[in-house]
């Protein structure tokens, strides 16, 4: 993956960085098909045939055509479908997310989130990404009796973690002070409850479980959920029930639990949605994991590392590529080579991959050779 944060060079030049990478590994082989995640290559760089565009890019690279998939909104989304195409195919399949947000004010990227997030009698009353998000954190955190104070430590922690990611957009560590001095951005989210709009561009490469990689991490579970697209038609807007059912389907076919779990990457584009996302999936009762985050129970070191990576608030938010930079740090725990941020004994991980307020959700279980 490339670094997550502002980039001068242009979409194109972005996308190629990961991908000359993994095809420059001594393990890639034939590449079958790729598949693409981008959330708004149209709207946010001009491109209108952008699966056309990564087959003209990856043309020089490869010795024959392949078929590209995609745009998928998050790179959780590309992952899951590639996984079903590696089960049918001899060849690699390459996964591939970018995006270029940051040219963009913060605006202009509010107006492309808001039609995509709800519909539009809920886009008439002000429904953004972040007004949607605040209702969510305001029901969950009076439904479950959770402390406002504890959605500050996420962003403390998280921004912690990302402080040792050379890959972070954010490498600055933040004290609770900071976040609650922080402006409001929609009550009672603040601008430090929020990630960034950032830059960035990751791939990976997968293949059937054939025994030619027996040093590469093992994707042994994957799971798909959906939720009530339109906010109001939810069971409860503070519980997150595509996580869940995602979850169930992935831990079933790895046969894990959430206390198997070493190393989790989970969807946090506001702090809450860290707490909400782990009791969503099983880690926690509901209003029960913020407890465990104040006893440090959270962070590198803890009883389970829950974004070492700095997630998408401190690591960055380059939509449709997360998810795969969630996999490039999992990869980088399962083989010991996240330096300063390593969890010890990291064997066994989980990634959540989400869009929005959470209507939909993908979970991957990886291991370790």
């Amino acid at each position: 993956m490339t670094r997550v944060g502002r980039h001068d060079a242009d979409y194109e030049s972005l996308l190629v960085q990961p991908i000359a990478a993994a095809l420059a590994h001594p393990d890639t082989g034939p590449i079958d098909s790729v598949f693409l995640a981008s959330f708004a290559p149209r709207e946010l760089c001009g491109i209108e045939d952008v699966a056309g565009q990564v087959a003209r890019t990856l043309a020089p690279l490869l010795p024959s055509p392949v078929p590209v998939f995609g745009p998928f909104r998050t790179g959780g989304e590309a992952l899951y479908r590639a996984i079903a195409r590696c089960q049918t195919t001899r060849g690699d399949v390459l996964v591939v997310g970018c995006e270029k947000m940051t040219h963009v004010d913060a605006a202009a990227a509010a107006g492309l989130l808001a039609p995509r997030v709800a519909d539009e009698a809920e886009n008439a009353h002000g429904a953004t990404l972040p007004a949607l998000a605040a209702l969510a954190t305001r029901a969950y955190a009076d439904a479950f009796r959770v402390p406002a104070s504890a959605f500050d430590e996420v962003a403390v922690k998280n921004h912690a973690h990302a402080a040792k990611n050379p890959s972070a957009h954010f490498r600055r560590e933040v004290t609770a002070e900071e976040v609650r001095a922080s402006p409001m951005v929609s009550d009672p989210l603040r601008r430090l409850h929020c990630a960034p709009m950032s830059d960035g561009a990751a791939a990976c490469v997968i293949s059937a479980d054939d025994g030619n990689h027996p040093q590469a991490p093992r994707v042994t579970g994957w799971g798909y959920g959906l939720d009530a697209t339109r906010f109001h038609d939810r069971a409860h807007p503070g519980m997150f029930r595509a996580a869940t059912i995602a979850s169930r389907a992935a831990l079933a076919r790895a046969r894990r639990t959430p206390a198997d779990m070493h190393v989790v990457e989970i969807h946090d584009a506001f702090a809450p949605f860290e707490l909400i996302n782990l009791e969503a999936m099983g880690f926690f009762p509901y209003g029960e994991a913020w407890r465990e985050l104040a006893r440090g129970g959270l962070t590198i070191g803890g009883r389970v590392a829950v974004n070492p990576s700095g997630g998408m608030k401190g690591r960055g938010h380059p939509i449709g590529v997360c998810g795969l930079t969630s996999m490039a740090e999992v990869h980088a725990q399962l083989t010991g080579a996240a330096a300063d941020r390593q969890h010890p004994h990291a064997g066994v991980a989980l990634i959540q991959s989400a869009g929005g307020v959470a209507p939909d959700a993908y979970v991957f279980v990886v291991e370790s050779a």
